[in-house]
């Protein structure tokens, strides 16, 4: 099955990604799942050398800004790796994710402040909190302080 022609994206990019849960349904567990679905994507993100620069993982979907250096194949890789993990984590073998994901390949410094400013901004409009800083599973306190303790990257200087 073709990858949506991200094979064709060789060289070091910076994607805004999107996946989310079959029919659209909450996290089993939620809200106690969203921990472990935050584990698993740092520990992805770091095994599979993908720099993790912005998150949110909401109760029905993930949104996130992710670079490599591999390119979109790398992402591909990424993000079945983390679908996979999140899915054998929290429900075994059943149908877990909508197929595919969504992503746009960030190309300038405007977009990448519109797709953070809206990642950020999720748990807000959907009603989940007063304030961003409120929701605990956002990379926003972290881009607040430039906290890179989890392992984000705040910049391109990973860009070989």
């Amino acid at each position: 099955m073709p990858l949506r022609h991200r094979e064709l994206i060789v060289l070091p990019s910076v994607f805004f990604l999107t996946t989310s849960r079959h029919k659209h349904t909450r996290f089993p567990d939620f809200p106690d799942s969203l921990a472990s679905v935050e584990e698993i994507l740092f520990r992805t993100a770091k095994e599979k050398n993908v720099f993790l620069m912005v998150y949110v993982i909401m109760p029905t979907h993930v949104h996130m800004i992710a670079g490599s250096n591999g390119g979109g194949l790398a992402i591909s890789r990424f993000m079945h790796s983390f679908k996979g993990r999140v899915r054998e984590s929290l429900a075994g073998k059943v149908k877990f994710w909508q197929d595919r994901f969504d992503d746009l390949v960030i190309t300038s410094e405007k977009v990448f402040l519109t797709k953070l400013n809206y990642i950020h901004t999720n748990p807000v409009r959907a009603g989940l909190v007063n304030n961003p800083e409120n929701w605990l599973y956002s990379s926003y306190r972290d881009w607040n302080k430039r906290d890179d303790t989890k392992g984000l990257k705040f910049d391109f200087s990973w860009v070989d």
